[in-house]
C-alpha cells in the first residue's frame, strides 16, 4: 500500500485534510514572462497553495512542422524562466509546481528542487518518465485522465518500484470543459480502497460546485485550471476561471472542508443555550454536602447542564458545594456515595 499520509514542503497532505489547492495557470501566460508573473500573483492572491505551469518542448512532443507541434510551440514554457518563477512564487508565499511532459523538463525541475512532481494525464502511461520522477523520492502528483485502471496500477506499480510510495491520484476527465456527468467522483473512493493513498480531483468543469463536492468525498487535492481573461487567445483560456471565479472556489473549499466538521453528533453550545430541551436546576439554595431531594430540583428549559431524564439518577446525590436557587445542576456539582 501508498503512504497514507505525506509531508510536502511542510504541508500534509491527505485524505480528510484540509485540500491542496493548486491554481493551474498551465499554457495560460502566453509566453510572456510578465503575464507568468501577474498569475503567480493571482494564484497567491486567492489564497490558493500552489500554482502550476506544464514544462515541455514541443519539438520532444510531436514533429515539427504538423499543426499539433504549431500549437504546442506556440504555449511552450520557457525553461530558462523556471528558476526566476519559482523565485517571484516564494516571494508571493505560494509554491511552484509544473507538469513535465519530457526528461530535460523533469531535469529543469529536479534543479529547482520543486516539493512534488506532478504528471499530466498524457504521461501517466510514459512509464519511463514516471520512473526517473519517481527515483527523486519527491511526491508524486498523477493525473489520471485517459487512463482505465490498469494504465494506473501500472503507474503506480512504476513508482513504488522507484523506491517511492508518496503517491498522490487525482481523478479527471480529458475533456474540456467537462460535464458533470462525465466526473465520476466517486473513482476518488475507489483509488483510496485499492491504494490507500491521497486521492484528488483536477477540475475541468465550468462551475465549482463539482469541486466543492470532491471536498466531501475526502480530496486531499484539488486543481483548477485559471486564467487572466477567458476571451484571450489559446487552447486552454475559455474553460478557466478568471481571477474572481478563483477566489470563490478557493474560499468555497475552505468553506466545505470546515463544514465536513466532525463524526460526533453532539449539541452545538449556542443550541444549548436556547434549544428546547428540559435540564435539572435547583429550586432553592442547596447546602454543601446536602442530599438532594425532590424539593431541591425543578425542570426548566434550556438545558444547559444535567437533562431532565436524568432526575431519578440526581435524587439522593450529594452536592459538592452550595449551589444557589436556579442554577443549573451539572455532574460536576454533585456526588455520589
Amino acid at each position: 500500500m501508498l503512504h497514507a499520509e505525506f509531508d510536502m514542503n511542510g504541508r500534509v497532505i491527505g485524505n480528510g485534510l484540509q485540500p491542496y489547492i493548486i491554481a493551474e495557470a498551465g499554457s495560460n501566460f502566453n509566453q510572456s514572462m510578465d503575464l507568468a508573473r501577474r498569475l503567480i500573483d493571482v494564484a497567491a492572491e486567492s489564497g490558493a497553495d500552489a500554482v502550476k505551469f506544464q514544462l515541455f518542448r514541443a519539438d520532444v512532443l510531436y514533429p515539427a512542422g504538423g499543426e499539433m507541434y504549431e500549437i504546442f510551440k506556440s504555449i511552450e514554457l520557457n525553461a530558462g524562466w523556471v528558476p526566476a518563477l519559482q523565485d517571484h512564487a516564494r516571494q508571493q508565499g505560494i509554491e511552484f509546481l509544473a507538469s513535465a511532459f519530457d526528461v530535460e523538463s523533469v531535469k529543469t525541475l529536479r534543479q529547482v528542487d520543486v516539493a512534488a512532481f506532478k504528471v499530466a494525464s498524457s504521461e501517466a502511461t510514459n512509464l519511463q518518465l514516471l520512473y526517473l520522477m519517481a527515483s527523486f523520492g519527491k511526491p508524486m502528483i498523477i493525473s489520471t485522465a485517459m487512463c482505465d485502471m490498469v494504465d494506473v496500477e501500472e503507474a503506480v506499480a512504476v513508482c513504488q518500484a522507484a523506491g517511492n510510495n508518496r503517491i498522490a491520484l487525482l481523478q479527471c476527465g480529458a475533456v474540456y470543459p467537462l460535464s458533470p456527468e462525465q466526473v465520476n467522483l466517486r473513482v476518488m473512493q475507489t483509488f483510496v480502497k485499492r491504494f490507500g493513498c491521497p486521492v484528488g480531483f483536477s477540475d475541468h468543469t465550468l462551475s465549482n460546485h463539482v469541486a466543492l463536492a470532491s471536498v466531501g468525498l475526502g480530496a486531499a487535492l484539488i486543481e483548477k485550471h485559471f486564467t487572466l481573461d477567458k476571451t484571450a487567445e489559446g487552447p486552454d483560456h475559455a474553460y478557466a476561471a478568471e481571477p474572481h471565479q478563483l477566489r470563490a472556489l478557493v474560499s468555497e473549499i475552505r468553506e466545505a472542508y470546515q463544514a465536513m466538521g466532525s463524526r460526533e453528533k453532539e449539541m452545538l453550545p449556542q443550541e444549548r443555550a436556547v434549544g428546547r430541551r428540559e435540564g435539572l436546576y435547583a429550586a432553592r439554595t442547596i447546602s454543601a454536602g446536602s442530599i438532594l431531594s425532590e424539593g431541591d430540583i425543578e425542570v426548566r428549559r434550556p438545558a444547559l447542564g444535567i437533562r431532565s431524564r436524568h432526575k431519578p439518577v440526581v435524587l439522593g446525590a450529594r452536592s459538592l458545594r452550595e449551589i444557589q436557587p436556579g442554577e443549573p445542576l451539572t455532574w460536576q456539582l454533585i456526588g455520589f456515595s
